[in-house]
């Protein structure tokens, strides 16, 4: 038998979600083709009397060519912080994902997105997209190198009169 648990409280935990009772796993930000990224870890502990391997399957099946995590052995009464790593293929298309993870018979909700922004449940979580620059910044740089080429341009021409 497995549970989820809090990793500093040591004790199982639950979701304040509305939506669902699974634990979130989420990364932040958003992924872009051809790229890896650290996710949320999965918070396991076998409560059973037999050591247990922690296997993993995914729905859509196919997720777990993008979800990469180990096996894992726990002895009874043990707990794991499994890292899950996501690898998006270099020809992956933009869109948010959800696929359901189960780890040892836990179901975990792991969301993600490509090339769009961060999945809405995983921004409510608190995982806010990684700081940067904005694309506004790069056209309002591409802005301002066009006037500045205008004005040396208008200047030779006036220079070229005289």
């Amino acid at each position: 038998m497995f549970a989820v648990w809090d990793e500093e409280s040591g004790q199982p935990s639950e979701t304040d979600r509305e939506e669902d009772v699974n634990p979130l796993i989420c990364m932040r930000g958003s992924a872009s083709s051809g790229h890896s990224y650290p996710m949320t870890p999965l918070h396991v502990k076998n409560t059973g009397d037999s050591p247990m391997e922690v296997t993993y399957s995914a729905n859509p099946g196919d997720a777990l060519t993008w979800l990469k995590v180990s096996p894992v052995e726990l002895l009874p009464g043990e707990s794991a912080s499994i890292p899950v790593t996501l690898v998006v293929p270099s020809n992956a298309s933009s869109g948010e994902n959800y696929v359901i993870l189960t780890a040892g018979g836990t179901h975990f909700d792991v969301r993600f997105s490509v090339g769009v922004s961060p999945p809405r449940e995983c921004v409510a979580a608190g995982y806010d997209p990684a700081q940067g620059t904005s694309s506004s910044a790069f056209l309002w740089l591409i802005v301002l190198g066009v006037i500045i080429f205008v004005a040396f341009w208008v200047r030779s021409r006036l220079a070229g009169r005289r």
